[in-house]
């Protein structure tokens, strides 16, 4: 299956989470890393700050998760979330987690900054999805989403899990 970054990069795999883990792709789009999750902008949506957090691991189920692997999980939850409030003065964030059939666990943290009118609070990352490529096409907006690449990755230079 192919997929096509926010950055161009075509990769053709059957599971993105995987080739994104391998560190040879999206490098552009990494923000933080440990032994145990990625944190990146999300590679298919232009939404400045829209961060995708996978384990480096292939896990395609929820329950899979180790105890370890969960405890951290939390803490970089929180620790998005500061950030977020913090770099896009933003009160309100929407959270989504997808468990794909083959494919890669991830949890979704998307700042509700005004960039994009959001007309259905239960549809957000379809409403995203939808808007992705105007806003792929959109040179300030993609300006953005470097920037806020480049302010996220700036911020987790002091977390300490």
């Amino acid at each position: 299956m192919k997929f096509t970054t926010i950055f161009g990069d075509v990769i053709d795999t059957p599971c993105i989470g995987c080739v994104v883990m391998d560190n040879s792709k999206f490098k552009e789009g990494r923000i933080f890393q440990t032994k145990l999750w990625d944190v990146s902008q999300d590679f298919e949506i232009p939404y400045p700050g829209m961060i995708v957090i996978s384990p480096m691991r292939h896990v395609s189920n929820y329950m899979d998760l180790s105890d370890e692997e969960m405890h951290e999980l939390h803490q970089l939850t929180i620790f998005c979330k500061k950030a977020c409030m913090d770099i896009f003065d933003c009160q309100k964030l929407a959270y989504m987690f997808y468990e794909k059939p083959n494919g890669h666990v991830h949890f979704v943290i998307i700042p509700l900054h005004g960039l994009v009118e959001i007309n259905d609070k239960y549809a957000v990352l379809s409403e995203l999805f939808s808007k992705a490529p105007t806003l792929l096409n959109d040179k300030q907006n993609m300006q953005r989403v470097v920037t806020a690449i480049d302010n996220l990755r700036t911020y987790f230079q002091n977390i300490t899990l």
